[in-house]
């Protein structure tokens, strides 16, 4: 016979297959720094550390939601043709190279808000909901195709 699967693995295992959609994710971004909107090249740049610093000086810091699961990081990865796993490890190579600051890691998309908040450099792909209801040195852009 088999056993139902927990309600937390089933739910998690359902997260994990359910399609993302551009719609429901945002770049936050620090309001010194305006941005309408980051396709995936620009992105791709960012969290490489290609791009070192904004239009207006500030330098780039990348803020991750690497938790297992994550829906931010895992859409990240996928739109940038990586698996999450990729993107973090990529991400600390280019520390240890020394191409691009170490990553401010956050658990949530909420905490994505209050760190992009507090550096004016910084930017997190969060949850659109998640914005619904920003600070006003916080801002969000949509993501492009």
């Amino acid at each position: 016979m088999k056993r139902p699967l927990p309600l937390a693995l089933a739910a998690t295992l359902a997260l994990a297959t359910t399609p993302a959609h551009a719609d429901d994710f945002v770049v936050l971004h620090h309001r010194d720094n305006p941005v309408a909107s980051f396709d995936a090249d620009a992105l791709r740049r960012l969290y490489t550390g290609r791009t070192k610093q904004w239009d207006r000086g500030a330098v780039v810091q990348v803020i991750v939601i690497p938790a297992e699961g994550a829906v931010e990081t895992r859409y990240l990865a996928e739109l940038l043709g990586m698996t999450p796993r990729e993107l973090l490890s990529r991400m600390q190579q280019e520390v240890f190279r020394g191409e691009m600051r170490r990553p401010v890691i956050v658990r949530s998309s909420q905490e994505c808000v209050a760190a992009v908040r507090s550096n004016p450099g910084g930017l997190c792909v969060a949850t659109a909901a998640s914005a619904s209801s920003l600070p006003p040195d916080v801002q969000a852009a949509r993501i492009t195709h």
